[in-house]
């Protein structure tokens, strides 16, 4: 990677003062490694022992790997309290960071799956990020995920329970997992469901998927915004379909890099993207797991290349491609629950 431009060396001056905003975050996935070591130490037969083999586990080798260190920490989380511990955790990180505002992927699905109350688990949260917008300390919005590879019916079930009982905190649904598992069509009614909820339709594609699987989510599902979308390079006309109808892509840098969705020895396709027209921004994705930051992210754009101009493009994205204001609202507003428009493409 090149050295700092002078003009990236100007950004870097302002970043830690600027408003800034994460759109791709995972709730498990932003454990801190000694919340990690202590919950899974309660066990007879620990998952992570210690710090060392926590490090060891993130050494992935593609996205098998990755799936089963990232499945081997839900296993981890046990009780609602938990939850909000992992919860905290993400906040501590925000308030570090000073980021103002953060969109987290949760999971009812795979919350049910390790056998807790999904209600329990969103007060537990709610709890825990409440105290971090009452400190003043930023604003954080919930993304109800689904598991892909889980299908229509598991995605079903996540509308299912936030329709019995809506959580004011929530402004989108995405699927995350393997999106090479079930294609984006089979969730064609699952996602009109999602509009007649008022919730942001979101989808993770063109991470280990190629770019057909991109240019299918956006004809058949229409999402306000893409999780990664990086492999829609391979592709000379995904890539002009993302710029003509502004696609945004949520992209993790780091992420990529580790899991080996961009591939040892070749560099990412991030700035070739974003000089497509296509928008993007930097997020951590599972910031606990991958050891990254925010400041990471844009330090590893502006060694790919990038100039002054486009990382001050690229941070402005995470504020125009975000679900609220990034201003925190009254309680009472914030009781109601409700949302802005999201671009409904």
């Amino acid at each position: 990677m090149r050295p700092l431009s002078p003009g990236a060396l100007s950004f870097f001056q302002s970043f830690r003062a600027a408003r800034k905003g994460e759109l791709h975050l995972h709730l498990e996935g932003s454990i801190s490694t000694a919340t990690l070591v202590r919950l899974s130490t309660r066990f007879r037969d620990p998952a992570f022992p210690s710090v060392e083999e926590v490090r060891r586990r993130r050494s992935f080798d593609g996205p098998g790997a990755f799936f089963e260190l990232y499945r081997d920490v839900c296993r981890c989380l046990k009780s609602p309290a938990d939850y909000a511990d992992v919860g905290r955790d993400l906040a501590r990180r925000l308030r570090r960071e000073r980021i103002a505002y953060a969109e987290v992927y949760v999971s009812p699905a795979v919350i049910e799956r390790i056998g807790l109350s999904w209600l329990e688990v969103q007060g537990a949260l709610e709890a825990a990020f409440g105290e971090h917008e009452a400190a003043g300390a930023g604003r954080i919005v919930v993304l109800l995920d689904s598991v892909r590879q889980w299908g229509p019916e598991a995605a079903s079930r996540v509308l299912d329970l936030h329709e019995a009982s809506p959580w004011p905190r929530v402004a989108g649904f995405g699927l995350g997992g393997d999106e090479t598992a079930v294609p984006a069509r089979e969730f064609r009614r699952v996602f009109d469901r999602v509009r007649a909820l008022s919730l942001a339709p979101l989808i993770h594609a063109g991470e280990w998927g190629g770019p057909d699987g991109v240019a299918e989510a956006v004809e058949t599902l229409k999402p306000a915004r893409i999780a990664h979308g990086i492999r829609a390079v391979e592709d000379d006309a995904v890539v002009r379909l993302l710029a003509r109808r502004q696609v945004p892509l949520d992209i993790c840098i780091a992420s990529n890099v580790a899991t080996k969705a961009v591939p040892d020895g070749r560099s990412h396709p991030v700035l070739r993207l974003l000089r497509s027209g296509v928008p993007v921004s930097l997020s951590t994705d599972d910031p606990g797991l991958f050891r990254t930051t925010l400041r990471g992210e844009f330090l590893r754009l502006a060694r790919l290349g990038a100039s002054e101009s486009e990382l001050r493009t690229v941070l402005a994205a995470s504020r125009s491609g975000a679900l609220r204001p990034f201003s925190l609202p009254g309680r009472a507003r914030r009781s109601r629950g409700t949302s802005p428009p999201w671009p409904r493409r």
